[in-house]
């Protein structure tokens, strides 16, 4: 058993610290499949529906709904990018830098869906204004972070960075055209995958290596 302050137990609590933003990524995702599933099973959603649609002010379980699909992950997300911002604070590179502050903005945002829904009975009303444009923000900062990341990719990655990033732009600018609310899961899901991706996380800490 390591005691405290031996190399066994250093490399122990590196390897938790490492693994922190993979452990972020699993509990933002199962929270959002879970409302996903919960949301299908009530038939309150459909992918003929936008995404926000069962957290919706007036729908039954809104509130359980927005927790799960948007105020843990966006927690979850946030902790994660301030987290890695910090541990690579001292590392010289601006691209990974901007690329983690824009995902926590992301993430700030996606909360905040959570806590402004839209209402159902007005859809050009405050609230559902508030709710489209803190939408917007979220896709806006995810769209920017991943412009950086891809500026800053290391030459070896940049290729595999890029693809990645057209993937994104594709899920998220194109797809809602043809398949409606399942564009917007899938879109949300790839920004949530990224901590679990190695190309994802490590790509981060290339962009940030680069003078």
């Amino acid at each position: 058993m390591p005691v405290p302050g031996t190399p066994e137990n250093g490399q122990t609590v590196a390897m938790n610290r490492k693994h922190f933003e993979r452990w972020m990524g699993i509990v933002a995702i199962a929270a959002f499949v879970l409302a996903l599933v919960g949301a299908m099973r009530a038939s309150a959603w459909t992918p003929r529906h936008a995404l926000a649609m069962p957290g919706a002010t007036g729908m039954p379980d809104a509130g359980a709904f927005n927790l799960l699909a948007f105020v843990v992950p966006g927690t979850a997300l946030l902790a994660a990018a301030l987290w890695r911002r910090w541990q690579s604070r001292d590392v010289p590179g601006m691209a990974g830098g901007i690329a983690l502050w824009l995902l926590a903005i992301a993430a700030a945002a996606w909360l905040a869906l959570g806590l402004s829904p839209i209402d159902a009975g007005d859809v050009a009303g405050e609230g559902s204004q508030r709710h489209a444009a803190l939408w917007m923000l979220w896709l806006i900062a995810v769209s920017a972070a991943v412009v950086a990341l891809v500026i800053g990719a290391e030459q070896g990655r940049r290729g595999l960075v890029g693809v990645l990033a057209l993937l994104w732009f594709v899920a998220a600018f194109a797809l809602p055209i043809l398949l409606g609310g399942w564009a917007q899961v899938l879109a949300a899901a790839a920004w949530m995958a990224w901590l679990l991706t190695p190309s994802g996380r490590d790509g981060i800490m290339t962009s940030s290596a680069r003078p």
